[in-house]
């Protein structure tokens, strides 16, 4: 739900040349820092360092999210819990270092996340077909990673109930006001509900992460163009089917066909 975050920001009133500020003055440094300091503090162990962003962006990323939009929509709106009891310095100070902080906390799980990711793949690919394995694996981590996103974002859609608004004159009889009551913002307890389902996943998956993490490299190969030994101890075989003798010979008679053409 952090991709959807910006759009409700928009939504209570942020403008998105704010947006597209924190991009190059925030999300550009940490995304170059986070993976070098990542591999001086799990020292070589991803599945560790996924696991540990993966909690953190739960837990306290969901929190901050959801206290940066509350902040957001009492800021522009001038009133609500968060902002109607506070002058306007203070006000200004807990908005922006909100909204940083959500910003920052955001891109440094997913650069953790993304740094794990491609370390794992890479210690575990098969240098036999090193190019195809990294290529399928990333594939599979990329589908894993995007539909939810699309998932979160048509359930926000579908059970948010709008507000209804009428317009109303105001005391000097000139002014038009709006006045909305009522409605249903679904991001906040769908919010609540994916944190909750991402801290079981993380209790009930935490043995499961760890033994595959355990793995041997061996369990990650496909033995593709290996020589194996016969029950004789001779090596005249290749894992992958056919003897060495009758695929040399077909590359001979492929390479004199050639020549002959």
């Amino acid at each position: 739900s952090d991709n959807v975050k910006f759009l409700k920001a928009v939504e209570f009133g942020l403008s998105k040349q704010t947006t597209a500020l924190l991009s190059p003055t925030i999300v550009l440094p940490l995304g170059i820092i986070v993976p070098i300091v990542a591999t001086k503090v799990w020292h070589n162990h991803p599945l560790r360092q996924f696991m540990a962003a993966f909690r953190f962006r739960v837990t306290f990323v969901a929190l901050i999210d959801v206290l940066m939009l509350l902040t957001v929509r009492s800021y522009k709106n001038n009133d609500g819990i968060v902002m109607g009891t506070l002058n306007s310095a203070l006000s200004q100070i807990l908005f922006w270092g909100l909204l940083i902080l959500s910003t920052a906390c955001q891109t440094i799980v997913q650069s953790l996340q993304f740094n794990a990711q491609m370390t794992f793949f890479a210690s575990r690919v098969d240098p036999a077909i090193g190019g195809s394995y990294m290529t399928l694996l990333n594939t599979f981590a990329n589908l894993g990673g995007t539909w939810p996103s699309s998932a979160v974002m048509y359930l926000v859609g579908q059970l948010t109930v709008p507000p209804k608004c009428d317009a109303i004159l105001g005391e000097d009889g000139e002014t038009v006001r709006e006045v909305c009551i009522g409605g249903r913002d679904a991001y906040f307890p769908l919010q609540l509900g994916l944190s909750i389902l991402g801290c079981l996943w993380v209790m009930v998956m935490k043995k499961r992460v760890q033994y595959i993490a355990d793995l041997p490299d061996d369990a990650w190969r496909t033995h593709i163009g290996e020589v194996e030994e016969d029950e004789n101890g001779e090596t005249g075989k290749e894992r992958g089917g056919g003897s060495m003798e009758m695929r040399k010979g077909w590359w001979w008679r492929t390479k004199k066909g050639r020549k002959n053409a």
